[in-house]
């Protein structure tokens, strides 16, 4: 393994001039000085780095499986073994930590299923950001390379892929690039949970080829414990022709977070329908989702909730871009936003970029408090106070998991995971 000394060599610095979407959100808080930078395996990126930095990828026992699985409790409860112990047969877990990444996969499926570990490029999430450009460029350098999954499934066989992503930090910082790479013709459920140290920037990539299908449930979990930490976490999502891609967020975040999220319309008549439960007692969270129509007959809708407790400050900062070749475009974005304190505080921009004539789109905010009527109501049926209050709240949260499946696993998985962040909030 070769090394260089970085002498004149210097990481990427914050632009001076922030564009829109930094507008409300400090970008220096994501770039730590050169000299304090870490890279993926916790070591100064001034002192080493090398020209290959590959991930250590590791096939471990599947009969491990549901052990592995049953430590997710903090996010799944504690019947977490029991909801996963009738689909072994179809699990692929991957564990990333710290450079290494211990695979699982289940010895029945007949799926075609590959993992690399290979460079990629920096590239901003956001479109002509340069702050999104200089933050990739400094996530190269601390991780040169990404973690790559390729999966093509046999016949009917559906895998449920389950990532766990630096859950267990034992550094200050952490960092990885993580891409799944669905083949065409095939479908997959994933099942995405992201950790949080005092400083992160976490990245995954989704590629849908043509015909192909993906449901995701994506969880963003900042440990209570960090009330200052500072994480940024990135998504990409490739949509290729006749694709489809559901998606539903439980985001419970601390300290300051930034999530940015960007899915790309590729290839025609692509369906993407994503739902966000974002639940905050402290800190700051800015939330940036970009839907992009680059070619005709998309099909986008974003439903995204807050609910918000004692000084949180959160941020909506939602976009749709339609361009000039992409006509009969159907695109939606709603957010609501649900206040339970008088010192929280959303700031909600939902923007529209569209160049053709022949769409439809549609956007909107609503930010509130919980209705007096309702609880009133609520309390002369027999509940308590606090009862109905839940109820509302429950309620309010519960409708962005609507695009899960009835009866299937992940709304199983989310509706427990949902009811563990609902239980963080204040009661009063």
């Amino acid at each position: 393994m070769s090394l260089i000394h970085l002498e004149n060599k210097k990481l990427a610095l914050c632009p001076k001039y922030p564009e829109e979407s930094w507008r409300k959100t400090n970008p220096e808080i994501f770039f730590l000085p050169q000299e304090e930078v870490l890279n993926f395996q916790g070591h100064s990126v001034q002192e080493k780095v090398s020209s290959f930095l590959p991930w250590k990828v590791s096939y471990r026992n599947p009969q491990d499986t549901l052990t592995r699985v049953s430590l997710l409790k903090k996010y799944f409860g504690d019947s977490c073994e029991n909801i996963f112990q009738n689909e072994l047969r179809r699990i692929i877990l991957v564990e990333i930590g710290h450079g290494v990444v211990d695979i699982y996969s289940a010895t029945e499926l007949k799926s075609s299923i590959e993992f690399l570990s290979a460079p990629f490029e920096a590239i901003s999430i956001a479109p002509k950001s340069d702050i999104g450009f200089a933050l990739a460029s400094r996530l190269k350098a601390s991780s040169p390379h990404e973690i790559v999954m390729k999966l093509a499934t046999h016949s009917t066989e559906k895998p449920l892929i389950i990532v766990t992503n630096h859950l267990n930090s034992n550094f200050s910082q952490i960092y990885s690039a993580f891409k799944l790479v669905l083949s065409k013709g095939s479908q997959a459920e994933l099942i995405l949970i992201e950790g949080s140290s005092q400083f992160g920037m976490l990245r995954h990539s989704l590629i849908l080829e043509e015909n192909s299908q993906l449901t995701q449930l994506w969880l963003n979990v900042t440990a209570g414990e960090l009330k200052s930490s500072n994480t940024l976490f990135e998504r990409n999502v490739s949509l290729g022709e006749n694709s489809k891609f559901i998606d539903a967020q439980i985001m419970n975040p601390q300290g300051n977070t930034r999530v940015t999220s960007n899915i790309v319309f590729s290839g025609k008549k692509a369906i993407a329908k994503s739902s966000v439960a974002v639940l905050s007692t402290q800190g700051n969270f800015d939330y940036e989702p970009i839907q992009e129509h680059k070619v005709s007959q998309g099909n986008s809708h974003l439903n995204i909730k807050m609910i918000i407790a004692n000084r949180t400050k959160c941020v909506f900062q939602g976009l749709v871009i339609i361009d000039k070749d992409a006509p009969q475009t159907l695109a939606m974005q709603v957010n609501k936003n649900l206040l339970l304190s008088k010192n929280a505080r959303v700031d909600a921009s939902p923007r529209l970029e569209i160049l053709p004539n022949d769409v439809m789109c549609k956007h909107g905010s609503a930010t509130g408090e919980i209705d007096a009527k309702q609880l009133y109501y609520l309390t002369t049926r027999g509940f308590s106070i606090a009862e109905a209050r839940k109820l509302i709240i429950k309620s309010f949260a519960l409708e962005t998991l609507s695009n899960l499946e009835s009866e299937s696993l992940l709304l199983n998985v989310a509706e427990h995971s949902l009811e563990i962040a609902l239980n963080q909030l204040p009661q009063e």
